[in-house]
């Protein structure tokens, strides 16, 4: 099994994005969707875990990166 080593955290909220970082182990590199320029889709899910999937596919695809997402 491969290890993550680098991992997209689907969220442009400065806030939000440190406690997620806070939680993952320090040996990940961590990026935002601000370094790549992109900006959050549209979140049309009528519910947190759809628009939580909506931002983690929408990310992983702009950068061909895992992606972490959360919506609430």
């Amino acid at each position: 099994m491969n290890k993550i080593k680098k991992i997209l955290i689907g969220t442009n909220n400065a806030g939000k994005y440190r406690e997620i970082c806070d939680l993952l182990p320090n040996g990940i590199e961590k990026y935002s969707p601000r370094e790549f320029n992109i900006k959050t889709p549209p979140e049309t899910g009528k519910t947190f875990e759809e628009n939580s999937f909506i931002k983690a596919a929408y990310f992983s695809n702009k950068t061909n990166l895992i992606c972490l997402s959360d919506d609430s």
